[in-house]
């Protein structure tokens, strides 16, 4: 599992620039390596020549005995045959190939080169057949086919990867750094809706890639025409209602200056109730209009919110009760939009879920968690997300009073917030959790 912050676009560039590079540099190396070695074969063939003639010349040479050889540490052995156990032919390699062909030049016949160790050293065997002898097989410990590590390549080594995690530095962030700008932008449009003079509505600096300017460019239209379109709907809805309140006032008067007579009580009863039911409804479209509009520029506490929500409903302790800590600050907030928030939700939970319900308060770290239980059986699966759209009503509520606007604007509220509803079933109790963040 990969920590969060190192699971980021930026991390995994750097990483990928620096494996390339890593990859790059040891691929350069091997070749360096075998051509170094294709350079010097022959040029050691050459030198070692004189000694192989010798060794190969003097069959009354014992085994035990070792030749000096330039190159050839402990010196040229013969030998009647090759030793058993693992050991590599080598003869066809580049390197040992050119180094047979000068061999060759120098009068030395070899068919047949293997490599194997013993005793943690690699040991070169070679088939060898000069004139007016019989063939035999030479040992010895060859010259390294590495370089010998020095602590200037050490240098050398550790100021190029400077160099190189600087450049892939530089570059993964002029990459990514427009790419998490914008990022942060999208995140603090989706909670809090684009503001005039908005400072992260900025346009991304111009030497970001063509690509991302593009995409910024796609998106700056895209908010600004949804920015236009909420604002002429909340327009709208705002006219409408606003309107509608004004002739609902005058039937209301109209009906309830009318003659009181047994004749007209049932008319005038129900003049009155669907009034007030309009004007609920009207109400209820203001209250979801602010909750999208409302400046949040206030620092409430949340739990005195909850505690004045609660004993509003004038309800005893067994049927409504409240546990919240003496104090609990919510910044960038709004009071009136938090309150219509609790009150939305417990509600929502007597309407629909059933008594006892319980408010709860708490602070979990650098959230504040609001925590309404009711008795009820819950949502069904699946259905959270549809219910907390506008106007939207699970089947079991058909029958109760109520415009579906309860959840939508609770949703809306919290979104705002930059938190969370969540919801949830303990046990026997159906919870609905508002996870609000206390920083932001």
């Amino acid at each position: 599992m990969i920590p969060k912050r190192l699971d980021s676009l930026f991390v995994r560039l750097l990483l990928a620039q620096v494996l390339l590079v890593a990859c790059g540099l040891l691929l350069l190396g091997g070749l360096l390596v075998v051509e170094r070695n294709q350079l010097m074969a022959p040029q050691y063939a050459v030198l070692i020549a004189p000694q192989v003639l010798i060794a190969a010349r003097t069959p009354s040479m014992p085994t035990t005995q070792a030749l000096p050889a330039y190159g050839i540490s402990e010196g040229l052995r013969r030998h009647e045959a090759l030793p058993a156990g693992f050991k590599l032919r080598v003869t066809a390699m580049p390197a040992v190939e050119g180094f047979i062909q000068e061999l060759h030049k120098q009068g030395v016949q070899v068919d047949e080169v293997w490599l194997n160790r013993s005793d943690g050293h690699f040991k070169l065997w070679m088939h060898v057949q000069v004139p007016g002898s019989e063939p035999v097989w030479l040992s010895g410990h060859p010259p390294a086919m590495f370089p010998r590590w020095a602590s200037r390549m050490s240098v050398g080594l550790l100021l190029m990867s400077l160099v190189v995690g600087l450049l892939s530095l530089s570059l993964a962030r002029k990459v990514t750094g427009p790419l998490s700008q914008l990022r942060r932008r999208m995140q603090v449009h989706a909670h809090t809706g684009i503001q005039a003079g908005d400072a992260s509505h900025a346009p991304l600096p111009r030497q970001a890639p063509p690509e991302l300017l593009e995409i910024d460019q796609a998106y700056r239209t895209l908010s600004e025409r949804l920015q236009r379109n909420e604002r002429e709907r909340a327009l709208l809805l705002a006219g409408v209602s606003h309107d509608l309140r004004s002739p609902l006032s005058r039937i209301r008067l109209a009906a309830e200056m009318l003659p009181e007579s047994p004749a007209n009580a049932a008319g005038v009863a129900s003049i009155t109730r669907n009034v007030d039911h309009a004007d609920r409804l009207t109400a209820s479209f203001m209250e979801f209009i602010r909750a999208g509009v409302v400046e949040l520029n206030e620092t409430v506490d949340l739990a005195a919110a909850a505690r004045r929500a609660v004993a509003g409903f004038e309800r005893p302790q067994q049927e409504l009760f409240c546990r919240a800590p003496p104090t609990l600050l919510l910044h960038q907030a709004h009071e009136l939009l938090l309150e219509r928030l609790i009150v939305n939700l417990i509600d929502n939970a007597i309407k629909h879920g059933g008594v006892p319900v319980e408010v709860e308060v708490l602070q979990s770290g650098d959230t504040a968690v609001l925590t309404v239980s009711d008795a009820g059986p819950g949502l069904p699966e699946q259905g959270a997300q549809q219910l907390m759209e506008a106007f939207a009503r699970g089947d079991a509520s058909r029958g109760l009073p109520g415009f579906g606007l309860g959840l939508a604007i609770a949703q809306q509220t919290v979104v705002r917030l930059q938190g969370e509803l969540v919801f949830t079933q303990n046990g026997s109790q159906h919870q609905v959790q508002a996870r609000l963040p206390l920083a932001r």
